[in-house]
């Protein structure tokens, strides 16, 4: 199945019979002994013999290396593999030699400045540059293993240092100087260098010098011992540290010059040291070896990019983001590479350099692309491109309009959506020269990587998001985290979901053509209601509407729902407009009639600006921390810390405005307030409930509401009639049906056992809707309803209800076996029912107990105690209970009245604990949910003493959320499967 059918833009597709990958695949022909004709089949055989892919691509990619290519990967395990431990090479010899193609005449490197100056180098003049450097940095004193940070623009002096660096042997970290020594330190702490390079420009910010802010970062680095200034401003003096002027250095050296060894270094020799985002707490700092950056960024640039001499590859980065490693490596094909130091003035700066620089491949990010398009600028119409032959993106998702964008205002070149990241210095996804391009995917996955999406039980699915895994080693995987002696947190990160299989932390979804869609960070992936959400899906159609210039979609703690969560929208709006009733009831209209109802956020925020690191990416969990009111773990990790106040201030000032209506007890005045307390806020008479962001299970909640307030109730088909206030009235106004004790919930043959789902604690069966939705069998489904209360307003016991709804069953059912299950209370009731039907000679066909806990009559004085411990604990532990543990700790010290919801559980709970259970000879099935406190908090064993037939099933999720849309379709596949084995022969 392909997700998206339609080809955007077929004439464009790139390569031909003279592209690279077509010469390679001869090659993996050859070594598999059969065809590989399509780009699927190329896949397949680079990640199941993926042993001899990367082999073949060592041996044919021409790179300089010594020693023996086998064994190419010690391990199949992803965490412990190690690829080629007999090869040595070294990563700036790679990138700087005479290439057949590239000469020393060669192109090799342009550096533009903010003022439209440029210095350049061909590949000889590089490598004289480079060799220049490396004699300087040998004098003083750098050395293989050492540990070198530069702080520097994006320009040719910090690439020929890292160049220099890189050829000693060195490990090398890079940053920015605009980040300020806060976040600076944040990495580099971590890493305690023992050489610093800086380039002060731009080192001064908030009105801190650059001299200053330069004196705190070393003084925050002890272990520096050298700081080699790029800049031409004066020499700094710091205690301790030998400060020196670069280019001083290189104009002094003795002619000729005396080059030191370039070693040749093991395939995994530390080069780089990268860093995380750091929006979870302190950046990670990943160790990358210099063997596997080279191969995945060779096989990338010439596989996927098609990237070769004379080529002109440009791609906007800075310093501190893993593209700048990458498009250097870009040096070892022989293509020219072009960088930029000066600042993005207007949507019309990077086109004009691609424009005056002859760029072929242009590398940019889906902000810069939406400023394009948001200001209205064409560069087709603008300047002139005639060399530009593909378009990569990257850092962000790419949405299915920039790709319309981009073939209306640019022309008809490919568009390769990359994604992977600093954790793997490479992509997962890319282009593909073979491959059409379609709206809003990803060509390609990478070659000699399986990548897959696996679903919430670890199964790899297709045409379906899921958890981006790759399942086979891969060269490029990092050697491991500094400071982290034994792995511990570097298998944490990476490996504690699925043991030895990498695991990312992005969502993607996979098509069977190799095509994918990137839906963004696991941890910014939604759970409303149970329904999993790709933020990009909202961005994709709040986008659309000409107000909204940027948005972050949000999962907060709900305050009015303790235990679960809300989605909130944050909206930067276009210059001149204003975030009123009109636009955010639009907004919400806009995502429930384009996406779904779980699309649709409860509150909608207008905010100056969103939450953004340094490198430029949204932080979702920056913003969910404001959001929730929990300090935020690293506020240098963010360019802009200040949107985090302004965020919590939006969401204190629309709480005061949301507060609890004042009202009489009057059915209108209800029916508003518990519409606004379920939606958090105030509504008008006429607003949709789930265009305000209402959920199915708010709807099931506020239907509870209302019964227990105005003491009568709504049906769900007449609440879904008109859901809203004034249809609610309308409803209401209606004589009210009568009850009925047992109603169809989903019609079957008669010839089977009807199955019975018992009511809860509120006397509703409201809950098992998501349940019934899903069960595939072919028996009757029945909901019993009832009443815990008596006439006289006491609590009826456990056997008086389960005796009333026998009554019931037996009068609807005179003959033949039933079914009956019951979540919690109302599987007590269930149980109770079973007994007294097996008393009268009625056969209970199947007995289905969905995680109901012994009550305490049935238990020892001893287990008494354990089960009360037990509560406790699963109290305390976040997400065993609906409300989080902060929440029952203040509820002990509450003195408020109990609401109406809250005194009938309580009253339900009374019941159930003082229900004494009798022996049970039948089958019972009994559902345990996977999230508990393990053995007592169930007590099987006392289960077992009154139901010895006792089959347990373990069930995903835990008790609050059991019957939940998230866990409903495992749960009913387990419930089918049992209540298929009970059938009846047909006939």
């Amino acid at each position: 199945m392909t997700a998206d059918p339609a080809l955007l833009l077929p004439e464009a597709r790139a390569g031909g019979p003279g592209h690279q990958l077509a010469a390679f695949r001869e090659r993996c022909e050859a070594v598999a002994g059969h065809p590989l004709p399509t780009a699927t089949a190329l896949h397949a055989f680079s990640v199941e013999r993926y042993r001899d892919f990367w082999g073949a691509f060592l041996d044919w990619s021409g790179l300089a290396w010594t020693g023996r290519s086998n064994p190419v990967c010690t391990d199949d395990d992803v965490r412990t593999a190690r690829f080629f431990p007999e090869v040595r090479l070294n990563y700036a010899e790679n990138l700087l030699r005479p290439l057949p193609d590239a000469g020393d005449c060669a192109a090799a490197l342009t550096s533009v400045h903010a003022d439209g100056t440029a210095d350049r180098y061909t590949r000889g003049e590089l490598r004289a540059a480079v060799e220049r450097t490396s004699a300087v940095l040998h004098g003083l004193g750098v050395r293989v293993g050492d540990r070198v940070v530069a702080i520097a623009p994006n320009h040719a002096g910090v690439a020929v240092a890292a160049l220099a660096v890189a050829a000693l042997g060195a490990t090398l970290s890079t940053a920015t100087p605009d980040m300020g020594p806060t976040a600076l330190l944040g990495r580099f702490g971590q890493v305690r260098p023992r050489v610093l390079l800086v380039d002060r420009v731009g080192m001064a910010r908030d009105g801190v010098p650059a001299e200053e802010a330069l004196r705190t970062l070393v003084a925050g680095l002890p272990q520096v011992e050298l700081l080699v200034v790029l800049d031409g401003d004066a020499l700094p003096a710091f205690p301790g540290v030998t400060a020196v002027r670069l280019a001083e250095l290189l104009a002094a050296l003795a002619e000729p010059v005396e080059v030191p060894e370039w070693p040749r270094l093991a395939f995994d020799h530390p080069l780089w040291t990268m860093f995380s985002s750091g929006t979870t707490g302190p950046p990670k700092a990943i160790v990358h070896g210099a063997g596997g950056a080279l191969l995945e960024h060779v096989k990338e640039h010439r596989l996927h990019g098609d990237l070769h001499a004379g080529d002109v590859l440009y791609f906007h980065t800075t310093t501190a983001w893993m593209m700048w490693n990458w498009q250097l490596s870009a040096l070892a094909v022989g293509a020219h590479v072009v960088v930029y130091d000066g600042p993005v003035a207007g949507p019309e700066t990077l086109w004009e350099l691609v424009a005056e620089h002859g760029v072929t491949v242009f590398g940019t990010s889906p902000a810069y692309l939406q400023l394009c398009q948001d200001e209205g600028y064409r560069p087709r119409d603008a300047v002139a491109l005639p060399a530009l032959r593909s378009v990569l993106s990257t850092g962000a998702v790419l949405h299915d309009w920039q790709f319309d964008w981009l073939a209306d205002a640019v022309g008809p070149l490919p568009v390769q959506s990359i994604s992977g990241g600093t954790d793997i210095i490479g992509c997962f996804v890319l282009g593909h020269p073979e491959q059409p391009v379609r709206r809003g995917r990803s060509q390609s996955l990478g070659l000699g990587l399986d990548v897959a999406a696996l679903d919430e039980d670890g199964a790899a699915v297709l045409g379906e998001p899921g958890e981006l895994v790759c399942r086979r080693p891969f060269p490029s995987r990092p050697l491991g985290f500094l400071d982290d002696e034994d792995g511990a947190r570097f298998g944490e990160a990476y490996f504690s979901q699925h043991p030895g299989v990498w695991t990312h932390g992005d969502m993607i979804e996979i098509d069977d053509d190799g095509s994918a869609r990137l839906m963004g960070r696991s941890d910014g992936v939604l759970n409303i209601d149970g329904v999993r959400i790709g933020p990009s899906e909202i961005y994709t159609i709040v986008r659309r509407l000409p107000e909204v210039q940027g948005a972050l979609a949000v999962e907060q703690q709900d305050p009015a729902d303790r235990g679960s969560t809300r989605l909130v929208l944050l909206v930067v709006l276009q210059p001149g407009a204003v975030m009123d009733d009109a636009l955010a009831q639009r907004i919400r209209s806009e995502l429930r009639r384009e996406g779904s109802a779980a699309h649709v956020p409860s509150v909608v925020l207008a905010v100056d600006e969103l939450p953004t690191t340094h490198n430029g990416k949204f932080s979702e969990r920056a913003a969910r921390d404001a959001l929730n009111g929990v300090a935020p773990r690293n506020l240098a990790a963010l360019r802009n810390p200040g949107s985090l106040a302004a965020i919590a201030a939006a969401a204190q000032q629309r709480a005061t405005a949301a507060a609890r209506p004042a009202g009489s007890d009057e059915p209108a005045d209800v029916v508003r307030r518990v519409f606004a307390e379920v939606l958090g806020s105030a509504v008008s008479d006429s607003q949709h409930f789930f265009d305000a962001g209402g959920t199915s299970r708010q709807s099931m909640t506020l239907l509870r509401r209302l019964r227990l307030e105005l003491g009568r109730p709504l049906p769900m088909e007449d609440f879904l009639a008109d859901p809203t206030v004034s249809g609610v009235l309308v409803a209401l106004s209606r004589p009210a049906a009568p009850q009925q004790a047992i109603t169809t919930l989903r019609p079957g043959r008669a010839d089977q056992p009807p199955l019975h789902l018992v009511h809860g604690a509120f006397g509703d069966v409201d809950s098992f809707q998501y349940l019934v939705e899903h069960l595939d069998v072919s028996c009757r489904v029945y909901g019993v309803s009832g009443s815990l209360a008596a006439p006289d307003g006491s609590r009826r016991p456990v056997t008086e209800v389960a005796a009333d709804h026998v009554a019931e069953i037996v009068a609807a059912h005179p003959t033949g076996p039933v079914s009956l299950a019951g979540f919690s209370f109302g599987g007590l009731v269930a149980y109770e029912m079973a007994r007294q039907l097996t008393a009268m000679g009625r056969q209970v066909a199947f007995l289905g107990l969905l995680d109901v806990r012994p009550p305490t009559p049935g238990l020892t004085r001893a287990e008494q105690r354990v089960k009360r411990l037990a509560a406790v604990a699963a109290t305390l532990t976040p997400g065993l209970r609906v409300r989080t543990p902060a929440q029952a700790i203040a509820d002990l010290f509450r003195h408020t009245p109990r609401s109406a919801e809250a005194a009938e559980e309580a009253a339900a709970a009374g019941s159930y604990e003082q229900y004494r259970w009798g022996p049970y000879a039948g089958p019972v099935t009994f559902y345990r949910v996977a999230k508990r406190i393990p053995v007592f908090e169930h007590f099987m064993y006392a289960w077992r003493r009154v139901a010895p037939d006792l089959t347990v099933v373990d069930s995903p999720g835990a008790h609050h959320d059991m019957l939940s849309r998230e866990h409903a379709v495992t749960l009913a596949a387990q419930l089918s499967e049992a209540l298929r084995r009970v059938e009846l022969p047909a006939g």
